[in-house]
């Protein structure tokens, strides 16, 4: 089975001003460590160790996000394999926090 995993990357646009990119996993796995990639260019990280909100500061939008070396981009969804071998469902969207937490087989 795939649990689902939200990735909501959640901004707060303010010129030359920090913003916040939200985890939420709704799962109760661990991701690890999540790094998002913003559109300049920068990574910024997060542990996420289980079920919860996880934010961290960014600099500007996040155009990719990356579990266990897996990526997704911004607006779209896919399936990562964990460390564990549990596979989530990842979904990318920019100020959308969406809390889907139906099993896929």
């Amino acid at each position: 089975m795939v649990a689902v995993l939200v990735v909501a990357l959640s901004t707060v646009v303010a010129a030359h001003a920090n913003s916040i990119a939200t985890v939420q996993n709704n799962t109760s796995n661990n991701l690890g460590t999540v790094t998002l990639y913003q559109s300049n260019g920068c990574p910024v990280s997060v542990y996420v160790p289980g079920q919860g909100t996880f934010n961290v500061c960014a600099t500007s939008d996040i155009v990719w996000a990356v579990i266990n070396g897996q990526g997704v981009p911004q607006g779209q969804s896919g399936v990562v394999t964990l460390a564990s071998g549990m596979k989530v469902k990842v979904t990318v969207s920019g100020n959308i926090v969406v809390t889907d937490t139906t099993i896929m087989n």
